[in-house]
């Protein structure tokens, strides 16, 4: 005998399948520490004077576009410099460099006022640079004969063990982007990386293949001083 709660069943079921759906987000949605490298453009911006905080909102379960409900602790004032990468409708993917850590999320265009994009040339790439907070991360980008050269190594530390990693070979620029490596990305095992330079910043984003175990270049980097 077919019992009556069957069909009751199979509805609650089917009702909540549709809402972890409407639920789920996609890469669009994304926007989190960690992920920001692997954007493809980045911009400035200032917070404008619209509203005396800027909050930033989360990523995940239907977020930003829920609205009030996303919205972090966290938060920038007017006058504050972000780094901007995806856009996403009302949303800009953000990045902010606090005094002893970042803060990433996505927060609203209509709060921000545009910085002009750097027209930058070959030496503006030149330099020691370090990741921010005193991560692992070392590069340095020297000029050889009429190329960019870059020399790098980096570090993952677990909880039993420490992998290494290096990158090397010639920086090929074109404008705001630079590429170091073999092309193909993902698709082969020999290490490269692309790399973006906006503001004071040199960004980059590898492969997946330039060392040990969890080793990775992925960040941000600020001149050596």
């Amino acid at each position: 005998m077919k019992s009556r709660y069957a069909g009751a069943l199979v509805l609650s079921a089917g009702l909540l399948a549709a809402g972890c759906a409407q639920a789920q987000n996609t890469d669009e949605d994304m926007c989190r520490n960690g992920l920001l490298p692997s954007q493809q453009a980045f911009h400035l911006a200032t917070v404008a004077g619209t509203a005396p905080k800027l909050y930033f909102f989360d990523d995940w379960d239907g977020c930003p576009q829920k609205g009030a409900s996303c919205q972090t602790k966290a938060y920038v004032v007017p006058g504050d410099r972000l780094l901007l990468g995806k856009a996403h409708g009302e949303w800009t993917c953000a990045w902010y460099q606090g005094k002893s850590r970042e803060t990433v999320g996505w927060v609203r265009n209509r709060d921000l006022v545009a910085q002009p994009d750097t027209a930058f040339q070959t030496g503006d790439w030149l330099g020691k640079w370090m990741e921010v907070y005193k991560g692992p991360g070392r590069l340095g980008i020297s000029r050889v004969g009429d190329a960019l050269q870059v020399a790098g190594n980096t570090r993952w530390i677990g909880q039993n063990t420490e992998n290494f990693g290096d990158i090397s070979g010639k920086l090929t620029v074109s404008g705001q982007h630079g590429h170091v490596g073999p092309a193909g990305g993902k698709e082969t095992y020999e290490c490269s990386a692309d790399m973006a330079r906006i503001g004071d910043y040199l960004i980059v984003h590898d492969n997946g293949q330039c060392g040990g175990l969890n080793v990775r270049f992925d960040g941000l980097y600020v001149r050596a001083r």
